[in-house]
């Protein structure tokens, strides 16, 4: 079946529509002649140069130096390379005897959960700190846990299926204060929140460029310099990138990110003043809508563009199902991408104390360029229709 490009798109935690500024950079990089950024010819300067700009945009959004951004293919790989870097510099290093460890939460991203898991099997120690039922991490658990000696504290900033946003701040002055490096995923919260790396002890970022309007397949991992992390290379080959990540540079890419960046943060409150004015008449219209419960949190401790519900009564795959292919077409989720890749149920929301089939009927709505008051009724009418229906075959009431 081909896609419907009529859809009323509502997954941008998933990935975002190119911002036309990247696109523009990006087939302005294509149709330049452009060399290996390595070399020292004219061509190949001219794209260090390309990178270098980039560099600084993207630097300048987090509060970090041009010089601490490690170039990578996407948010998972600068996962982990801070996780398996960390673990593996320490490893290294290790003259106590002790285990590496290292200290996450059960609802991080599957690049930070997997790639931990399997530190696991390699001998790494994790901690693993538990949520409450809007999905925040308890403090006082992380400072205990903190007591004892570790090597990396690694959460996210916004999680990605429910929007709840984790109190980097505190988090972060924890961490300096037991003198352990904190890494952070920003893949939902770059250009959405502010980020500022020069006044918070943040050792490593975590980011993405196709989740801020930039093209896919290509991210960024920020390495503080001052004081140093140790990280030990996961690619190596050719020494690019100070010997941190090896590999010729995608300068088409890199310059695309850059602008991406540069663009979507110098737009970041207005937008999203609107996303979090569309959210809550989202979250309005779908509430009146019987045994539809929510997932999200509270605007305080959420991220503007994210609305999470469980509808009672409803095969979550069907509805998500009827939804993307009724009219109008409704591109949506169930939780990450990745989750439903596999098939499972939300492992984020079953750690909030969702009941599994609560978890498996939910539906992420992730709030983007091109959506308005009118969208968001039109989305609500089709999620009560589709609703309706579904209850209608199984023979429960509407």
């Amino acid at each position: 079946m081909s896609a419907d490009t009529t859809a009323i798109y509502l997954d941008h935690a998933a990935t975002t529509p190119m911002r036309a500024d990247a696109r523009d950079c990006l087939q302005a990089c294509l149709a330049a002649p452009l060399g290996n950024p390595s070399s020292p010819h004219g061509p190949g300067q001219a794209a260090a140069a390309r990178i270098t700009t980039a560099a600084a945009q993207l630097a300048d959004v987090v509060g970090a130096q041009a010089d601490e951004i490690v170039w990578t293919s996407g948010a998972t790989e600068a996962t982990n390379l801070a996780l398996r870097g960390v673990a593996a510099f320490a490893e290294r290093g290790a003259s106590t005897g002790r285990p590496v460890r290292i200290i996450s939460c059960v609802t991080e991203h599957s690049a930070t959960r997997d790639t931990l898991k399997a530190l696991e099997q390699q001998g790494v120690d994790v901690f693993w700190l538990a949520v409450d039922t809007q999905g925040r991490i308890d403090l006082d658990a992380l400072e205990a846990a903190l007591a004892q000696p570790c090597d990396l504290v690694s959460l996210m900033h916004v999680n990605n299926e429910t929007g709840l946003v984790h109190d980097v701040a505190r988090i972060a002055a924890l961490c300096q204060a037991h003198d352990v490096a904190l890494h952070i995923d920003a893949a939902q919260s770059l250009t959405r929140l502010a980020i500022d790396v020069s006044t918070t002890p943040i050792a490593l970022v975590s980011m993405s460029a196709h989740k801020i309007g930039g093209p896919p397949g290509i991210g960024a991992l920020y390495v503080r310099r001052r004081p140093r992390v140790g990280l030990a290379p996961q690619i190596i080959g050719g020494g690019q990138q100070q010997g941190r990540r090896a590999g010729t540079l995608p300068t088409h890419q890199i310059a695309a990110f850059g602008a991406a960046a540069a663009g979507a943060d110098a737009e970041r409150e207005t937008t999203q003043a609107s996303y979090r004015r569309l959210g809550e008449r989202l979250w309005h219209g779908l509430s009146c809508i019987d045994g539809v419960t929510r997932n999200h949190p509270p605007a305080a401790i959420g991220a503007a563009p994210f609305v999470n519900v469980s509808i009672a009564g409803v095969h979550g795959e069907a509805i998500r199902t009827g939804l993307a292919h009724g009219q109008p077409n409704i591109a949506l989720s169930g939780g990450s991408a990745c989750s439903a890749a596999r098939g499972a149920s939300s492992y984020v929301l079953r750690a909030m104390g969702r009941r599994v089939d609560a978890a498996a009927a939910s539906l992420r709505l992730t709030l983007g360029p091109g959506i308005d008051e009118a969208t968001v009724d039109r989305v609500v009418v089709r999620v009560a229709e589709e609703t309706a229906r579904l209850r209608a075959l199984a023979g429960r009431p509407a």
